[in-house]
């Protein structure tokens, strides 16, 4: 033991000789720790691996120097299989003290067998396999794996502890009480083993026999006679004294021991038959049935690492189509932007028309703050210039019989000034002329609701094929019809001033061309 201030050798008195420095603390934590050691010692010898770990574990906090304890430890972790545990241990221990070391021998064995290494490397990754599998409730290959690395490692006793838990989901209670009376074997006084069998003895009613029973056979008069005539001397009591009487012998004929000879010959073959022949064959089967297993657990291992990759594919094309939304919204939100500040631009420079042109383009629902305060400006002087540009190619268009380049247009000026009368008049017969009877209908309605007077004139209600949609807007029609004007004053059969016809009607409902359908010719 040395000064932990000057590292002096220390005596046996409480004060460091090198330094002065009072020690007396320093040799109780020593002794405590030397104390545990001696009790986890104890409790190895005995198999009570658990509390070994536990006192020596204790014995490090007081002394992590305390060699012996340590090269201890490393050895309890390797009988109960976690060798990555013990080799930590060990490394430690010759890190603290380089020479005269027993870690260096422990070390040394364990890294010159490669396989022992590759095989404990295996079945680690074997064990945090079938946990997972629990995990998932995958139980059935969690057995698989379980069963595989205690038959490469017998001594783990987190394996026998999980294949048991595993059973004990099953209901398998015997076959779980089986693997803990192993594991009681490797560690006597493992509390969660106790604590499982505990559970298996509740679930069955049977208590377990942890210690080693021993069997003896009663012996008949019979097999008395046999044991006589067999099994050598004969041993009895004849007061306080033990009388051997030797068996009898006596010499065989040739034609007897010919006859041993050749039933020996027929034993020998009929054990060969009966046992050497089915042992090959149930080699031969367990040697397949193992390697179908590894397939199975190969294939299974590989169909969850495809699920896996394609689960991962399907969030990245998920996480690729969200981006590729954000940056297309984002997009047309500066294209928006642009068109705005175009449109703002062309405004300045006094070309209304050019305004109104890029201000068509912008998506009003895209913008906000300034930029929607920028737009409801521009929009409220251009107004009427896009009006009469969408309304001048709307009634262009229903010139020329396009009637769905006419409808797609006077619904836009319809959108951008809904007061405007001759645009709801020649949307209403647009979808009239295409067809449309629900979109005319409504369209109808709506103009004979915006514009009672011209709608009247016009009599327009009786286009409509669906009388149901006028009561349900509330309008009604008293059936006369004036023809000499349209509503802003023109002669019917005059143009608007953008050049455009307006429609004009006779008292019958007809056209000025004496046509009955409401269709306009030009």
């Amino acid at each position: 033991m040395r000064c932990i201030y000057c590292g002096t050798p220390l005596s046996s008195i409480d004060y460091c000789s090198g330094c002065g420095a009072d020690v007396t603390i320093l040799k109780r934590v020593v002794r405590i720790s030397n104390l545990l050691y001696n009790e986890g010692l104890e409790k190895a010898s005995v198999r009570d691996l658990s509390g070994a770990v536990s006192c020596l574990k204790r014995s490090l906090k007081f002394n992590k120097e305390n060699i012996d304890a340590r090269n201890l430890l490393g050895l309890v972790y390797y009988e109960i299989g976690e060798v990555v545990s013990a080799l930590s241990e060990w490394v430690i221990s010759k890190n603290i003290m380089p020479e005269n070391n027993a870690a260096n021998l422990y070390i040394s064995r364990l890294q010159s067998n490669k396989n022992k290494l590759d095989v404990i490397n295996q079945t680690i990754h074997k064990y945090n396999q079938a946990l997972q599998y629990c995990r998932q409730g995958d139980d059935d290959m969690a057995v698989i794996q379980l069963k595989r690395v205690l038959t490469q490692n017998p001594n783990l006793i987190k394996g026998y502890h999980l294949l048991a838990l595993v059973y004990l989901k099953q209901e398998e209670y015997e076959k779980a009480r089986r693997l803990l009376k192993k594991a009681s074997q490797i560690d006597a006084t493992n509390t969660t083993t106790l604590r499982y069998l505990n559970e298996v003895e509740e679930a069955t009613g049977v208590a377990t026999n942890l210690g080693k029973k021993k069997y003896r056979r009663r012996v008949t008069p019979l097999d008395e006679r046999e044991e006589k005539k067999f099994l050598g001397p004969v041993r009895y009591m004849s007061g306080n004294d033990t009388i051997i009487q030797p068996t009898t012998f006596r010499d065989s004929s040739s034609a007897a021991t010919f006859l041993n000879i050749l039933l020996g010959f027929v034993l020998g073959a009929a054990l060969i038959w009966f046992l050497a022949i089915p042992s090959n064959t149930k080699k031969i089967n367990q040697s397949a049935n193992q390697q179908v297993t590894d397939a199975n657990t190969k294939l299974a291992a590989e169909s969850a690492k495809v699920d896996t990759l394609e689960e991962e594919i399907a969030g990245y094309q998920a996480q690729i189509d969200e981006a590729t939304s954000t940056m297309e919204a984002a997009q047309s939100k500066a294209d928006g932007y642009d068109q705005l500040l175009s449109a703002a631009a062309k405004f300045l420079s006094g070309d209304q028309n050019g305004a109104a042109t890029e201000l068509a383009g912008v998506e009003a629902d895209s913008l906000e703050g300034n930029g929607k305060t920028l737009y409801d400006t521009i929009m409220t002087s251009v107004k009427s210039t896009i009006y009469e540009s969408q309304y001048a190619e709307g009634a262009t268009a229903y010139a020329q019989g396009d009637y769905s380049t006419a409808a797609e247009k006077l619904k836009q000026a319809t959108e951008t000034d809904d007061t405007q009368y001759d645009a709801w008049y020649y949307l209403s017969f647009a979808y009239y002329n295409l067809g449309d009877t629900e979109n005319a209908d409504k369209t109808f309605a709506q103009t004979i609701q915006k514009f009672p007077a011209q709608a009247q004139a016009a009599n327009l209600s009786q286009y409509v094929s669906d009388q149901s949609v006028l009561t349900n807007t509330g309008t009604t029609d008293t059936g006369e019809t004036q023809a000499e004007t349209n509503a802003d004053g023109t002669p019917a059969a005059e143009t608007n001033a953008d050049g455009t016809p307006v429609s004009e009607t006779n008292a019958d409902g007809t056209s000025v061309d004496g046509t009955q359908d409401g269709t306009q010719n030009w």
